[in-house]
């Protein structure tokens, strides 16, 4: 008798986890809300427009610490004329 009220028990009990898990009723949202994130979608897609037209800016981190291309070729030229 204590093992049938155990199984009982746990069949009752099983399906509350899965019950606490379901998600709550979903909210109507009113006309004002609506037209709040229809206005926040449209500037977020004209910005998205405004931001995607510019071309990438190549830009190099090291520029302050590694010499540049000119540099270089001079350096490359001083040094083999003093052989």
């Amino acid at each position: 008798m204590k093992k049938f009220a155990i199984a009982a028990m746990m069949i009752v009990l099983l399906p509350a986890s899965a019950y606490a898990q379901r998600k709550g009723p979903v909210t109507a949202r009113t006309d004002l809300e609506l037209k709040n994130d229809a206005a926040i979608d449209k500037d977020y897609q004209d910005t998205l427009k405004r931001t995607s037209n510019k071309k990438p800016v190549k830009q190099d981190p090291w520029q302050s610490v590694r010499p540049s291309a000119s540099d270089t070729a001079t350096a490359n030229t001083t040094t083999n004329t003093k052989r």
